[in-house]
């Protein structure tokens, strides 16, 4: 056991790192187990909090999750850590947001306040950018001792503008003071399902704005800012947070995306992946880490299909809702596509994702001339499915006109078969006698065997005879009768001697003997 010991030390030199993690953290640190625990409760007490003033906890929450683990690199003290210093808070790294810092000073809240506000970006709907600052500058004075949690503690006189700091006074205040922290969560929530201030603050508190702002000047005024508990997670540093021994590598690749500062990420991590841009490398970006949006937009961009190029883009705006710009691209895609309706949809996200009133403006100006073109195109479809169903109708009449002067060739065709063994009769003056009809012929119809003669009489009135058969048939001034289908066009006169006999099954008045054409 001893050898072993001596074998495995030099692997980790003078410098033992091991990897403290929970949630989305991970402290990678060689500056001993208490210094590592302690660093992360703080991170994930402010999560934890955070996370219950955003509603994000409960009810089948399980509170904030971020798109990358957060690596923070704590390094003994000061001077091993200007060594490495990334100079801001957080930067992008290949496959995490990286950070840094010292055992041996406080989390400063600059750094708090930036570890908030990426919580928030990642988390929640779009709020108004000062009460966004000011929870961030709330959760800046978060003081942790294992379970026990304070916020509000006053901030160092000119640390904040005075507009700013009104913001903070104005969180503060709801955060710390029991007539209102029970009700935080609610003004909150309110906040950004609608973005409203004047309905949170009515619906959380029953005041009106103005009220709330007379409240609050009498608190500014008495300057009694004092640190309040709030409830923090239930857990055990010392028993709660996996750890695990790190291989030199690892910190060495740590070292080295620190000092590129997130410019600079190794070819094979996510964000290398997405540097190269092409489709193949932008989904391997994708498969690598699923939560984050941005190779979405890429190979949005890169797609010739509308049908893709509006998946990828809804994929990435429903990853990073905030986003308003992916949502102002998913918005014209669609109405690329003539889908206006989703179109609408989409700019309303955009404006209520836009980051300031600026942003806001210019979409909804962008929104107005898609408005103008979905007018356009509605008029245009409107006339287009107008001179469509006037096409289709005409093709109906067509067809019916057609199957229409079909029967009739046929029907004429068979009436007309034989002809040539007609014998003409021989003429003779002396009519038989029956009743006697003058008029035009307006219609005939053709039925099995005889003919239905409809006539318009000179002096009013329609009467319908029957043709029982064209050979028996005595004709004066014509050398035969020739009697077509339907409806005559134009109608002809014709003057008839019928024998009256009513058929009431064929609707006729009696036979015809003689036809003559005037």
């Amino acid at each position: 056991m001893l050898f072993a010991l001596l074998v495995f030390s030099p692997a980790f030199g003078a410098d033992k790192w091991i990897d403290y993690r929970i949630g989305p953290f991970h402290v990678i640190s060689d500056a001993g187990d208490k210094a590592g625990r302690e660093k992360l409760n703080q991170m994930e007490q402010l999560r934890y909090a955070l996370g219950m003033q955003l509603g994000k906890i409960g009810m089948g929450k399980t509170g904030l999750d971020t798109v990358w683990p957060i690596d923070v690199v704590l390094f003994s003290n000061q001077r091993e850590y200007l060594a490495h210093s990334p100079g801001k808070p957080f930067i992008d790294g290949g496959s995490a947001t990286l950070s840094a810092w010292s055992a041996d000073s406080p989390l400063p809240r600059e750094w708090l306040r930036a570890l908030a506000r990426l919580l928030i970006d990642e988390n929640a709907a779009r709020m108004p950018d000062s009460i966004e600052t000011a929870l961030c500058d709330l959760f800046s004075t978060i003081k942790v001792n294992a379970t026990k949690v304070s916020l509000g503690a006053p901030l160092p006189e000119g640390e904040l503008p005075k507009d700013r700091l009104r913001a903070w006074a104005k969180m503060q205040m709801l955060a710390t003071l029991p007539d209102y922290s029970g009700k935080l969560r609610v003004y909150l929530n309110n906040i950004q399902q609608s973005g409203d201030e004047g309905v949170a603050v009515r619906n959380a508190f029953d005041l009106t704005p103005a009220k709330l702002d007379v409240l609050l000047d009498a608190y500014v005024k008495a300057g009694k800012f004092e640190a309040a508990p709030v409830v923090g997670e239930a857990l055990d540093p010392n028993r709660d947070f996996v750890e695990k021994p790190v291989d030199k590598s690892v910190v060495d690749g740590l070292f080295s995306e620190l000092a590129a500062g997130g410019k600079n990420f190794p070819p094979d991590s996510p964000r290398g992946l997405v540097e190269k841009n092409t489709h193949a490398s932008l989904e391997l970006a994708i498969k690598a880490n699923p939560k984050w949006a941005e190779p979405q937009a890429k190979l949005a961009l890169i797609e010739t299909n509308s049908i893709d190029k509006m998946k990828e883009l809804k994929a990435a705006a429903a990853l990073d809702p905030r986003n308003a710009s992916y949502w102002q691209a998913l918005a014209e895609a669609q109405a690329a596509a003539d889908d206006y309706d989703n179109a609408a949809k989409s700019w309303a996200l955009a404006e209520h994702a836009a980051a300031d009133e600026a942003e806001r403006a210019r979409i909804h100006i962008a929104k107005m001339a898609l408005d103008a073109a979905r007018a356009d195109f509605t008029e245009a479809e409107k006339k287009r499915r107008a001179e469509e169903a006037a096409r289709d109708l005409e093709r109906v009449k067509a067809a019916a006109a057609a199957e229409v002067r079909a029967a009739q060739e046929a029907t004429n065709a068979r009436l007309n078969a034989g002809r040539g063994a007609y014998q003409k009769p021989i003429e003779w003056w002396d009519d038989p006698n029956g009743a006697k009809v003058e008029g035009k012929l307006i219609r005939v119809d053709c039925l099995k065997g005889p003919l239905r003669l409809t006539i318009q009489k000179d002096g009013g009135g329609a009467v319908k005879v029957a043709v029982r058969d064209l050979n028996k048939l005595t004709v004066n001034g014509a050398s035969e009768a020739k009697f077509g289908c339907g409806v005559s066009k134009p109608a002809r006169q014709i003057r008839l001697t019928y024998e009256a006999k009513p058929d009431a099954k064929l609707g006729t008045l009696g036979d015809v003997l003689v036809v003559e054409f005037p």
